[in-house]
């Protein structure tokens, strides 16, 4: 989420890496901590040879410019590839891709890939994060391999960044959200209320970048219709601004429309996404009385997800029976399962209600 200036560390082909079982990532001083919202992985088929692949990570906590991050490719329990990532750090924030481009891996089905920083000042190795994926090798006019990432439909995010941008006019929420779906949400909308009052709609304009991805599985059988799947992270900027009002440049605090900052209305917000005319989503959060959206209460719970900074928060997401007029494929039990790339669920009593909201399996067949 921050631009910064990218270490070149190159891909290797060797998996040579000491047996060593890496500590967990909350015992680095300080803990590290891994950002959910703009994490991305996908496979690069390489016809009947097999795959590579690319992804994008960030995360915090660094303490040494000499510092290593690595992604581990396992499948049955052993290292089949491993890639050294190209990362950019600025005050222990480090961003950039995890790219394997060596010989090319024929692993499928499920897939363990483990991200590992290592502390050069202390040679010591602690895991990041482990992502749980499903990989299919699909043969037919040409042969596909790609990811099955369903789960990511499961969670929504918000990062309020962008501090004094252009003296404080682009200092507007991010939504991190995923839809199974290869179009563009370009007249997306948030119609809301807070605590009851009814706001004017917010537009959200789509964003680009590194932290967004399209994950594609093209598939031509020999024999029927082509099939083209889409799991599309999306990074939707909303246009309302965060924080109060009276924090605002210049003459903003007393010019920028009313309900135009969040600290205007503090409280609980009930928001729909709509496109087309349809309520594709459901957004909950909490804005308090800085203008600042909170972490969901499922955080106070046990399984809590680590975030970077508290500018990075979990919002509730519920899908509805319009959904499928914009996703492709809705896979409710790969959701309920996990909230993205194999990430547990927090242990809330909210969880149930929100996985009663999502509708019945639908769309694009399985991927077989």
């Amino acid at each position: 989420m921050k631009s910064l200036l990218v270490l070149a560390i190159t891909a290797v082909p060797s998996i040579a890496f000491a047996d060593a079982k890496p500590l967990p990532a909350s015992q680095h001083t300080p803990p590290i901590k891994f950002d959910e919202a703009s994490v991305s992985i996908e496979l690069n088929g390489q016809s009947d040879a097999g795959y590579n692949f690319h992804s994008h990570m960030e995360l915090n906590g660094l303490t040494s410019k000499t510092d290593r991050v690595r992604l581990d490719w396992k499948s049955g329990g052993k290292i089949v590839a491993s890639a050294k990532c190209n990362i950019g750090m600025e005050d222990g924030y480090a961003a950039g891709s995890c790219d394997y481009r060596e010989k090319a891996i024929k692993a499928t089905g499920d897939i363990t890939a483990e991200l590992i920083y290592s502390d050069d000042q202390s040679d010591k190795d602690y895991l990041v994060r482990t992502f749980k994926l499903t990989v299919v090798h699909l043969k037919g006019q040409w042969e596909s391999w790609q990811i099955v990432p369903d789960d990511t439909l499961a969670s929504a995010w918000m990062y309020m960044g962008h501090d004094d941008d252009n003296n404080s006019t682009y200092r507007r929420p991010t939504l991190y959200v995923t839809f199974a779906t290869g179009e563009n949400l370009n007249d997306g909308v948030l119609r809301c209320t807070a605590e009851g009052k009814k706001i004017p709609d917010i537009a959200l304009s789509s964003q680009s970048g590194s932290d967004t991805e399209d994950i594609e599985l093209d598939h031509q059988p020999k024999k029927g219709a082509r099939q083209t799947y889409h799991w599309n992270r999306m990074k939707l900027l909303a246009e309302v601004l965060w924080g109060k009002r009276d924090t605002l440049k210049y003459d903003m605090k007393d010019k920028h429309p009313k309900d135009g900052v969040l600290s205007d209305n503090p409280g609980k917000w009930d928001c729909n996404l709509r496109h087309d005319g349809k309520v594709i989503r459901v957004i909950k959060f909490v804005v308090n009385q800085d203008g600042m959206i909170q972490q969901d209460e499922m955080q106070t719970g046990k399984n809590a997800i680590p975030s970077v900074t508290d500018r990075v928060v979990l919002v509730e997401l519920q899908l509805t029976k319009d959904s499928a007029t914009f996703d492709k494929r809705i896979n409710p039990a790969a959701m309920k399962k996990s909230m993205g790339f194999g990430l547990p669920w927090p242990d809330h009593p909210k969880v149930k209600a929100i996985h009663a909201t999502y509708p019945p399996k639908s769309g694009l067949p399985d991927p077989k």
